[in-house]
Parts: structure tokens; sequence; C-alpha cells
């Protein structure tokens, strides 16, 4: 059973004059135990839909379920107290009652998962941003949510604290919490992300890239790397160092063919067609199974001319620089 679940879903100020509802969503699952990232452009509906699965906001109409506990919410510049730390966290316990022992519990562990125990008796307002961020979240981690909500987690702040948040949120996703947040960035969002919700407008958007977990072999030569998928198929990708985990290849990048392509493309790919559905007026998506999902946006002319349907074995093409590295 999904821990949210939205069912024609609409929602407009009561004194808006437009006659289009500022968010609509026909219909979203979200998994138990899952971090789902809402992305896209400023004024596309992110945070109004946090704010609806957090009860903030009344639906205009169709309905929001939620399986689990009351979400939690952190918002994007969340609200500290003239006090320290750890009576920042401690707060939402006191005012529920919650017994001596059992707040310092809850404090201490909260204040360990976000990296902050040194912290606890330094005041808050005099933190940095990504520290403050950080308070924020052991604050809603007190309350043992099921849902957690964060409005653009890692706005703004250092690397270092974008990393924690990172941590915070696998470890609390591992653990069972539904995680839904907003980002605009873009790297948080493709590490993290066990689905991508991209919204324009309002609406839905179409997913247009591939997202593909795994490790960066070795540094590479001559400029090219590659790349192990998690189910053990290979790419070439850029020669680079670090600790890459994702990889990421847009749609349109990933050329069709009946037969293996000679180009200078370092990817050619065979596959299965899995599933082949209209993406837009100009655009089909078709679904492969190339020892590992991957999907190619294509033109309507290309699917006649390639004869695309399930069960069809193509070529997939794409240069090892069309893939970048998270």
């Amino acid at each position: 059973m999904s821990a949210i679940r939205i069912q024609e879903l609409t929602f407009s100020y009561a004194d808006s004059q437009s006659r289009q509802a500022l968010l609509e969503i026909p219909h979203l699952a979200i998994s138990h135990g899952t971090i789902s990232v809402l992305t896209g452009d400023n004024g596309c509906g992110k945070t109004t839909l946090l704010k609806l699965l957090a009860g903030l906001l009344i639906p205009s109409s169709g309905t929001i379920d939620t399986a689990a506990g009351p979400p939690v919410l952190v918002h994007q510049r969340p609200y500290l107290f003239a006090e320290s730390v750890r009576a920042n966290v401690a707060w939402p316990l006191k005012i529920r009652g919650v017994k001596r022992d059992e707040l310092r519990e809850r404090v201490d562990r909260a204040l360990a998962q976000v990296g902050l125990t040194r912290f606890a008796l330094r005041w808050a307002l005099s933190l940095s941003g990504g520290e403050k961020q950080r308070v924020a979240i052991a604050r809603a981690l007190v309350l043992k949510p099921e849902v957690l909500l964060l409005d653009e987690p890692t706005s703004n702040i250092d690397v270092a604290s974008v990393r924690t948040v990172e941590r915070v949120l696998r470890m609390l996703a591992g653990d069972g919490t539904t995680v839904v947040m907003s980002t605009h960035n873009e790297a948080s969002a493709y590490r993290l992300a066990d689905e991508l919700i991209p919204l324009a407008a309002g609406r839905p958007a179409p997913l247009r890239v591939n997202v593909l977990q795994g490790t960066l072999l070795d540094p590479g030569v001559n400029h090219i790397g590659r790349f192990r998928v998690t189910t053990g198929a290979e790419m070439f990708c850029p020669a680079a160092t670090g600790s890459f985990t994702h990889a990421v290849v847009r749609m349109e990048d990933v050329i069709l063919s009946q037969h293996e392509m000679d180009s200078s493309a370092q990817n050619h790919l065979p596959g299965t067609v899995q599933a082949v559905a209209t993406a837009d007026d100009e655009l089909v998506r078709v679904d492969l199974d190339c020892d590992f999902p991957l999907s190619a946006l294509v033109t309507h002319r290309s699917v006649e001319e390639l004869s695309i349907a399930p069960g069809v074995r193509l070529y997939a093409t794409f240069k090892a620089s069309a893939v970048r590295l998270y």
C-alpha cells in the first residue's frame, strides 16, 4: 500500500481570478520508505503541493490519502527560537508533554542523526545556514514522523551540510520513513531520488532523463571512463575521479537504430523494447531493456521507420560525453 495517494487533486486560492487551477494532479502514489523528489521551475507548484500534503492548505477538489501518520514539514527558511540548539529541537516534545527522560533520549538521537551533538548548547541564531537547516530537520525527527516533507532542504547551504542532509535522508528512508522533498539542486535530486516527480505550471511533467545507479570503475584514459550500473552492465562516460554513484543520460541524447551504428559515439547497447508511449505532440518515449532500463525520446516518424513496438530488438547509441556523473 502507498504511503501517500493523490486522486484528482486541484487547488486554487479562494480569491483567484484565474479559471485554471494553480495545481492539478490527476494521480500520484508514493511508496513507503522511499525518497520522492519534486523538481521544476519556480512557481511550478512544488511548495504548494508540500503544504497540501502537510495539511496546511485544503484541496479545492480531490483527495489526499496518507496511510502513514501525520506528515511533518520542514520549511525552506525554518524559524528558530532565540534559544539553544537543544531547546529548539526539544520544543515539539515539550509542548506535547513528553516526559523528561524520553525527551532527552529523543533529542540526543536527533542531534546525532544530523551531526549536531557538539552544537547542542550553541545559540541557535548564531549558526550558519546549513547548520540551521540541520537543526530544523532534527526538530522534525524528534517527532518520529512516518512521512517527512522538506521544502528545498539543500538550498543555499554549504557543500558539507548538503552531504550531511543527503546522508540523513537516505538513512531515514532506509529505516522506513517516507521522504518527499522539493529541490532546485539537480545533483541532490539525482543522488537521492527513488522517484523524480517533475512539475510544470502546476501539472505533472514527463521525465526526460535516465537516472542510473551504480559505480564509477576507474579514472579512465583518453578522457573516457566506465560506469557500472547496479545490474552489472557497463557504459562509457567522461573520465572522472571521485565517489560518483549516479549516471544521468538525457532521453533526447539516445539514438535508436535497427543495427549497430558506425559512429564515434562510445556507447552502442543492444536492447529490447519494453514499452512505447506518446510523450507529447512531437515525441514518443521508448523504454528498452539494455540489461538495465534505458529510455529514448524519438519522433513519431522514427517509430514508423524503425517499426518500434514492444519486443523489437534495437541498438541504443549515445556519446560518453552525454553521460553526467553525480
